[in-house]
């Protein structure tokens, strides 16, 4: 099992985890790409915003992360 499977099985239930968390991944995957497509800015543009956004989600994950495992 790799890292990121190991964090989404230690944030979600095995029993819950089943296709709520695929529709939800495959929905915030073709939301990115018709924003990407849709986007006003330039290519460069685009590119940089998405680079921050998806620094900032990650930060957020390790941030939900290290909650979840600090003791009660």
């Amino acid at each position: 099992m790799n890292d990121i499977d190991q964090a989404i099985t230690e944030l979600i239930p095995p029993e819950r985890s089943g296709g709520m968390l695929v529709g939800m991944l495959v929905g915030a995957l073709a939301g990115a790409l018709a924003a990407a497509l849709l986007a006003p800015q330039s290519g460069t543009v685009t590119r940089d915003l998405l680079r921050e956004r998806g620094l900032e989600l990650k930060d957020r994950a390790d941030d939900l992360l290290r909650s979840r495992r600090a003791p009660l």
